[in-house]
């Protein structure tokens, strides 16, 4: 019998209310909807089968099986009830069936691309990447959805193709410039690909498309913390903090990019607030056992690193924290654990290379010079694969182009005028010579007088000398203006000074701004430490330092390094007569008590006998000497000796370049 124009009614009026329910999620009251509708008109396969995904929803599994079944049966050839029904065998875990569902509705309309993705997700999750992939690329080429691209793209993520992943994300965007999973998605795979310049953009054009996005400025944080901005990506850090919700994770990032910054204060009161949140998190330990080590707390750290190992025993970053503090001495437990991580190629190489490292450190506490040889060799070989991965090479040609082009651009003899006008502000004392050549211990000293802050190793004269070479190479002579807003621009970049009038900048590679420096600030006391070239190198080669230090993974390179660092530091001796005040570590280390107060003199500041304690001072040393700056002073070369038939090849380059080493036996 036929129905009526009041059932027809009642049936479309009931069936409008079903799928309005449906759409807005309310599956209880759609199920109830659709129970009239199919009252009105028993057996339309329309309501069946969404009464079936209703049910479904709601956690009736057995029952919307049985509608969406008896919807297929009523009408077998209508590919949408066959996809209905594959959804609900999808949500009881009926795989198999439903991959025949959906090659039912693929078959009969082959461009149902709705139908091609959702077997990919099947296959995905019966473990079949590969056939995921295959339905997957097949939804994409029919519908270029973000959802699909996003599939794709972490599915090549998972299996190592970057490339692949970013051009995913790149072409979708084209079309849907709008959705945050595909930049979240890019920005992922640049990161993977350690393109930072290109992530550093998309990061940027992610705000510009969404700008109340908050996730963008964590994306910045990364580029700029990966390029050596440590400042800027605390702030961009900072910013994605204030923008949403946080937790201790969060917090626990942002107190380590303080610490990279040398902002303590800021690093403190994140792990404050990271502790509140979450007491015992593992992260938030090991950023305040590094803190902890920086201020000379070291019973304190060696216990937060053993609280997270009592979690975590393979924790690269709290067993490096561990080796410094015990002189490299770690447990044969640990040396194994690192050794396999160590072993695994799938590892990320940022993991892989301090475990190296570690190991290295644990043969050397042990007098095993061979053992530990061969671990730094391994250390060393890893981080140059990383170069290589990300476009980093040292070039020796250009190392000798660079010092020779700074002796023209500073040819002295005599003082430099500075720029007017003159930028006032605190004096700057810099301590400069090769890394690993006892700049810590004179900074310590220095930064124990109660008119000096000690500021450590800061960037920003790394960048106002790129600056300088950046507008050289354009034949670009800066002007007095510019002088003047690079001074400005260092001085804005230094952290609270407390009140003090001093303060000292030790970053090692400022020793190529000696001339730039002496121009910028015509008041600097500038301190040029020396120490035997071979221990000092060796040193160097023994330590994992930043990944934009490309001169430190080949001893050849160290020998060039070094050799055309002495050319320049002589060259500043000669040409600016009384600025340079030069320290032979091993004098200054033998005869401290006599060496540390003349030091302070010849700053200019009157002695304190607090610049003698360094072993109480509260000031926080974040460099590889932060433990052993604080024990007895005494001359620590010995380690040249114990390795001198490893170190050919660094002894023959530091001939090439002009430096005679002292023999070692």
């Amino acid at each position: 019998m036929s129905a009526d124009a009041a059932q027809i009614a009642r049936y479309s009026a009931a069936l409008e209310r079903g799928l309005a329910a449906f759409r807005d999620a309310r599956f209880e009251q759609a199920a109830e909807d659709l129970g009239a509708a199919l009252a009105a008109l028993p057996d339309q396969p329309e309501a069946l089968s969404l009464l079936g995904l209703a049910l479904v929803r709601t956690g009736r599994i057995d029952e919307g099986g049985r509608q969406l079944a008896r919807a297929v049966e009523r009408e077998p050839a209508q590919p949408g009830l066959r996809f209905n029904l594959a959804e609900g065998l999808i949500v009881a875990k009926r795989y198999e069936r439903a991959i025949q569902e959906l090659q039912h509705v693929v078959d009969a309309v082959p461009g149902h691309a709705a139908a091609w993705a959702r077997i990919g997700d099947v296959e995905e999750l019966r473990g079949d990447e590969g056939a995921a992939a295959d339905a997957w690329a097949k939804a994409f080429g029919l519908d270029a959805t973000p959802q699909t691209a996003f599939k794709l793209g972490h599915l090549a993520l998972r299996c190592g193709r970057a490339a692949q992943a970013h051009d995913f994300a790149f072409t979708t965007l084209q079309r849907h410039p709008r959705e945050p999973a595909l930049y979240a998605l890019l920005c992922e795979s640049l990161a993977a690909l350690r393109d930072w310049p290109a992530l550093e953009a998309a990061a940027a054009g992610w705000q510009r498309a969404l700008p109340d996005a908050n996730q963008p400025w964590r994306e910045r944080s990364r580029a700029a913390f990966e390029q050596g901005r440590l400042r800027e990506a605390v702030e961009h850090y900072a910013r994605f903090l204030a923008a949403g919700r946080h937790g201790a994770d969060d917090l626990a990032t942002f107190a380590g990019l303080a610490l990279h910054a040398l902002d303590f204060d800021a690093a403190e009161a994140a792990l404050g607030a990271a502790e509140e949140l979450e007491p015992g998190h593992p992260e938030v330990l090991a950023k305040r056992a590094l803190l902890d080590t920086y201020h000379g707390r070291f019973e304190a750290a060696e216990s937060g690193c053993l609280r997270v190992l009592e979690r975590q025993p393979d924790h690269v970053p709290v067993l490096t924290i561990l080796s410094r503090l015990r002189h490299g001495r770690l447990g044969e437990a640990d040396v194994e654990r690192l050794e396999a991580l160590v072993a695994q190629p799938e590892a990320h190489l940022d993991r892989r290379i301090p475990a190296a490292f570690a190991i290295g450190h644990a043969h050397d506490a042990a007098d095993d010079a061979d053992r530990a040889f061969a671990a730094y060799a391994r250390a060393h070989a890893l981080a140059l694969e990383r170069d290589a991965q990300e476009g980093r090479r040292y070039s020796a040609a250009a190392e000798v182009r660079l010092v020779e082009r700074l002796m023209e651009l500073f040819p002295g003899p005599g003082p430099l005028p500075a720029p007017e006008p003159r930028v006032h502000g605190p004096r700057p004392i810099f301590v400069v010579g090769a890394p690993r050549s006892g700049t810590t211990l004179v900074e310590s000293v220095l930064g124990a007088h109660s008119r000096v802050m000690a500021c450590g190793e800061r960037s920003t004269m790394q960048q106002m000398l790129r600056a300088l070479m950046d507008a050289d190479a354009r034949g670009v002579v800066p002007t007095d203006a510019d002088l003047v807003q690079w001074t400005r621009t260092y001085l804005a970049d230094l952290p609270p000074l407390g009140g003090r009038d001093h303060f000292t900048d030790k970053h090692p590679l400022n020793l190529a701004a000696v001339g730039l420096i002496a121009r910028l600030f015509p008041d600097a006391a500038i301190v040029l430490v020396r120490r035997d070239p071979v221990e000092t190198c060796l040193s160097i080669w023994r330590q994992e330092f930043s990944k934009y230090w490309q001169f430190v993974h080949r001893l050849e390179d160290l020998g060039t390094f070094y050799g055309q660092h002495a050319r320049l530091a002589a060259h500043w001796e000669r040409t600016l007569p009384g600025r340079v005040i030069p320290v032979r570590y091993e004098e200054f280390a033998a005869d401290f008590a006599n060496a540390a107060p003349a030091l302070v003199r010849a700053v200019g500041l009157d002695w304190e006998p607090a610049c003698a304690q360094l072993r109480d001072s509260p000031n926080a040393i974040a460099t590889f000497s932060a433990v052993d700056v604080r024990d007895p002073v005494s001359v620590r070369n010995r380690r040249a000796a114990l390795y001198a038939k490893h170190l050919g090849p660094l002894v023959d380059a530091l001939r090439a370049n002009g430096v005679e080493p002292p023999a070692v036996h």
